[in-house]
């Protein structure tokens, strides 16, 4: 893939942002079936259907690599964990081998770190090269233990289990775990000096940690899944604008809000679906009702629309 096609691409992802404002989209829908089951709770079934957006160029293990207009290609953690899944919930439906084969590569690349920190190999924001991101460490739990499920196979959960090392350890010592201005405990996608607090990163890491309790309660316990689910209870009010949900708490920093685009306040519409009937969190689910009510109404679109745009022209970020 060439710095044009990258650039193409980064331009296709911008007006597919703003056809979902104006019509609307159904990305990132729940799966009512991970409730009974193990089917992962995000649909990310639309990725496969656009494999050449979403996944291209691959390695020679037909592994996707996400190529940078600054830094090339490389491995994201979190873009091979979607990749694995949605193959597993295809499987799920499916049976079909094929699925389950891709899945166990993505599960099997997720091994090979040995001590269960998938590192991003380069600088990003104020980070240097080798940090970690909470999304990334929740996305590969879930992954892990759902290999483990299907296996049997204990070299899964031990590295599921030694994944959650870094959602204890506090930013400062090349963790992931800040501290709102609250006192509450928080999960950082981006664990910056100034970390701005982006919501789905917090919500893939409690869906993992959610899914790693179902198998071992007391790992889960130890990272605090609970003080975590009533830090999100509390505050989830500070990533809603009213109509509207926020990706991040940047605004506490620059006063401007940095609304969601349509995909993810559908994502944050099915994270909190998830995590208020798993956990019997009605808060969650109250929430989770509004932000789908808000994606119906077409002027609270376009207001979140003019909204988007104002922020990125105010914030062009890296790409």
């Amino acid at each position: 893939m060439t710095r044009v096609q990258a650039w193409w691409m980064w331009f296709h992802k911008n007006l597919r942002d703003i056809r979902g404002f104006i019509g609307g989209n159904t990305d990132f829908g729940f799966v009512p079936e991970a409730l009974q089951g193990w089917m992962y709770p995000i649909d990310l079934d639309f990725t496969l259907q656009h494999e050449a957006w979403y996944y291209a160029p691959k390695d020679a293990e037909g592994l996707p690599i996400r190529l940078y207009l600054t830094v090339g290609p490389r491995y994201n953690p979190t873009r091979v964990a979607a990749y694995g899944l949605a193959h597993f919930n295809r499987y799920v439906r499916t049976q079909e081998p094929v699925h389950r084969a891709r899945f166990f590569q993505v599960a099997n690349w997720f091994l090979r770190a040995p001590d269960g920190h998938w590192r991003y190999d380069f600088p990003w924001l104020d980070l240097p090269a080798g940090w970690v991101s909470a999304m990334a460490q929740g996305e590969g739990i879930s992954v892990l233990v759902r290999a483990w499920v299907l296996s049997g196979d204990e070299r899964y959960l031990a590295q599921a289990r030694r994944a959650c090392a870094p959602l204890v350890q506090p930013l400062e010592a090349g963790g992931v775990r800040s501290t709102l201005v609250g006192g509450e405990p928080f999960l950082e996608e981006y664990p910056t000096a100034q970390p701005d607090h982006v919501l789905n990163g917090f919500l893939y890491a409690l869906i993992g940690l959610v899914d790693l309790q179902r198998v071992d309660p007391e790992v889960a316990a130890t990272v605090g899944l609970e003080d975590l689910l009533n830090t999100l209870e509390r505050r989830l009010g500070w990533w809603d604008a009213g109509f509207w949900s926020l990706y991040d708490l940047s605004y506490r920093r620059t006063g401007m809000p940095n609304l969601a685009t349509v995909s993810y306040h559908n994502l944050h519409v099915t994270q909190l679906t998830f995590l208020g009937y798993a956990m019997q969190r009605p808060r969650l689910l109250d929430m989770a009702r509004r932000w789908a009510e808000d994606t119906r109404r077409p002027l609270r679109r376009w207001r979140a629309l003019w909204g988007k745009i104002r922020y990125r022209w105010a914030n062009q970020g890296q790409r």
